[in-house]
């Protein structure tokens, strides 16, 4: 039977980036702060460790560090976790560093991620109107000019202080905007609601803590329970996730770095979604209706984009799917929105020369049609990695193009960037594809990674991963331009999906054939 062996989850470990993207830019700091020691220019005030659980195993650490000089704050944090994907165990480290003016102006802000392939390392340079922002990957450079974040949102010694003055009022609710690297300068809101207190055992010690349930803007539907001491430090936090928990907490430097010794969990296998029948021969489908419901809370809007069309069963927590390979549904794209699916990214550097060199070798001889040189794209893709496995996590467009390995993610990530360098607007989608085999398991959907192209007004499918353009074997969950970061919120419906959903095969048809396959 047909495997499909280079797909699933090539982005998860970004999903976990973003839940793991510093809390420092939230809520900084921790229990009382130990003697200050002299760092150079800079006076260290506290450093604080934390370990890192997944789905009751320990997963690796995070370090927070908050130093002053005569002018200036600079909060720093570095995490460490890792994964694995059946056989395979992938390292994912986060940096980051705020430096701001003792009044509170923020001078820089740096946001580095490496998840398993080189660094991707983006910085933001704050002047009076605008701000450069310089992202770096592989020594290729990335720099231009853009708006300063929009409305008020607080540096994370504004965070720190506002805490400290709403809780000093004995405020029940602490809600506030910031930035977190993951959504580049997008602000994300914050909101903690006060629940009742109880005590954190630290180093020897029980302190006394508020409990709070804590929202954000950039896992919408996702609720933490948040433990802080009295003055509003960090000292756990805890997310209920259907396929298990994601804990922070409290720890010794020894205990941190020991945390990161340990096994990786295991977590690709738990989100594989059973179906209530096999579908013979997935490759060849060209339309399907398939029933999508959630085990617990409400069903994500789910996108009705490129072949998927979606309808809604009223007062339910399910809704029908009609993919159809042939039939894409209209897309309303403003001139904004099409300007930045066409735009070079860190992540989508279509801007490369040897990416624009790839996609030219792959359109040679090609007629103007833009849905003839997708598809000549793609397949050149399908071919130009050489190497499919699971050993990385979320690569870049050039980092890709240049090692010639990865799985769906970096399929999906250099067709988007090839495409735009054509200039075909594209974009990253993401959802679920059928494989009637795969690690071990049979007849199950795996979350997965592929690429739609803007032609004629609608969003076009292209599968890289697949010998064939697309089939009616997927499911879209949602969709990105990787404009910021690695799209973390964009995305960030799958993280209510994980491990909570479940698909039904009600109509199943193959290409030349009418009958139903189920």
């Amino acid at each position: 039977m047909r495997t499909v062996r280079s797909t699933f989850l090539g982005f998860f470990a970004l999903l976990l980036a973003a839940w793991f993207a510093p809390p420092a830019l939230g809520q900084v700091a921790a229990p009382p702060a130990p003697e200050r020691v002299e760092a150079g220019a800079w006076t260290t005030e506290w450093e604080h460790w934390y370990q890192l659980d997944l789905a009751g195993a320990t997963a690796g650490w995070m370090k927070q560090t908050m130093e002053s000089d005569d002018a200036r704050y600079r909060t720093r944090s570095s995490t460490e976790f890792k994964i694995s994907r059946g056989p395979i165990e992938l390292e994912v480290s986060i940096e980051s560093e705020f430096i701001e003016t003792h009044a509170g102006e923020p001078i820089r802000f740096r946001f580095v991620q490496d998840l398993s392939m080189q660094k991707v390392d983006t910085t933001w340079e704050f002047d009076e109107d605008t701000v450069t922002m310089i992202a770096e990957q592989g020594g290729r450079q990335i720099r231009r000019e853009v708006p300063r974040p929009a409305g008020p949102w607080l540096t994370p010694m504004g965070v720190h202080r506002f805490w400290q003055s709403r809780l000093a009022a004995g405020a029940d609710a602490v809600e506030y905007q910031t930035l977190d690297g993951e959504q580049g300068l997008t602000p994300i809101t914050m909101r903690h609601e006060r629940v009742g207190t109880t005590t954190v055992d630290h180093d020897g010690r029980s302190l006394p803590a508020v409990v709070w349930k804590t929202t954000t803007s950039a896992m919408p539907g996702i609720v933490a329970t948040t433990k802080t001491s009295e003055d509003g430090h960090l000292l756990a936090e805890e997310a209920m996730l259907p396929f298990g928990s994601m804990v922070t907490r409290i720890a010794t430097r020894a205990e941190a770095l020991a945390a990161g010794a340990a096994p990786a969990p295991e977590l690709m296998v738990k989100t594989f979604v059973r179906t209530d029948k096999p579908i013979r021969r997935p490759r060849a489908t060209q339309a399907s209706t398939l029933r999508v419901r959630v085990r617990e809370g409400d069903l994500p809007e789910l996108p009705s984009a490129g072949a998927q069309r979606v309808e809604v069963t009223p007062g339910t927590n399910s809704a029908i799917i009609h993919l159809d390979v042939s039939a894409n549904q209209p897309a309303a794209v403003t001139a904004d929105e099409r300007a930045e699916y066409l735009a070079a990214s860190a992540m989508v550097n279509s801007e490369d020369p040897l990416i624009a060199k790839l996609a030219a070798n792959a359109c040679r001889g090609v007629s103007d049609d833009p849905f003839a040189r997708a598809e000549a794209m793609r397949g050149f893709v399908h071919r130009h990695i050489s190497q499919k496995s699971l050993d990385t996590a979320f690569a870049t467009a050039s980092e890709t193009a240049r090692m010639r390995t990865g799985d769906c993610s970096e399929h999906g990530v250099l067709l988007c960037a090839l495409l735009r360098s054509q200039k075909i607007p594209a974009r990253v989608a993401t959802g679920l594809v059928y494989a009637d085999q795969f690690a071990g398991e049979r007849d199950i959907f795996g979350w997965h990674m592929w690429t739609q192209a803007l032609i004629d007004d609608r969003w076009v499918d292209f599968d890289a991963t697949l010998a064939d353009r697309f089939d009616a074997a997927h499911v879209l969950t949602g969709a990105s331009s990787l404009a910021e970061g690695m799209g973390g919120s964009d995305l960030s419906s799958v993280m209510l999906l994980l491990g909570n959903i479940e698909i039904d095969v009600l109509d199943v048809r193959h290409h030349a054939a009418t009958a139903v396959d189920g």
